[in-house]
């Protein structure tokens, strides 16, 4: 008696997981899309993203750790692209703040770790994180350009 209600058990078991099977391979299926709108809705994204113009940061001076007597500086100009439009007043208005990231993080290095191109990335990623944790939920900046980078 038990081994019948075994094979029982089994055969639902078995014909529920054809059933499901066949379900999910015959009648399942996913919504068409429209593969000429995607891609002219990618096309007109990127075409907006691409005309977007970085907010420039004038000049500014930072003082570099250096374990010499003589004072080492860096005069530093930047570009910041933002990821969308509307976040360019954001940025000119958060100027300040990016300053002071900018001083406090660069302020950190020496002249020869700035003088390095390594020294470079490291320290737009720092930049560009913190402004970014700095600035809100959402990422702002997308990338950094040095117009001026100069270590003395």
């Amino acid at each position: 008696m038990v081994q019948k209600i075994l094979i029982i058990l089994n055969l639902v078991i078995v014909l529920a997981g054809a059933g499901l099977v066949f379900y999910s391979h015959n009648l399942l299926k996913p919504e068409p899309v429209d593969q000429l709108a995607e891609s002219e809705a990618l096309r007109n994204e990127a075409m907006a993203n691409s005309q977007i113009q970085p907010v420039p940061i004038k000049k500014f001076a930072v003082n570099l750790h250096s374990r010499s007597s003589r004072l080492r500086y860096l005069d530093i100009e930047m570009n910041i692209l933002p990821f969308r439009e509307d976040q360019k007043a954001l940025i000119k208005q958060s100027e300040p703040i990016i300053k002071d990231v900018v001083i406090e993080i660069a302020s950190q290095y020496g002249p020869d770790d700035l003088n390095s191109l390594t020294g470079k990335i490291l320290l737009e990623t720092k930049i560009k994180n913190q402004v970014n944790a700095k600035l809100g939920n959402s990422p702002v900046v997308k990338k950094i350009y040095f117009s001026v980078f100069v270590v003395q």
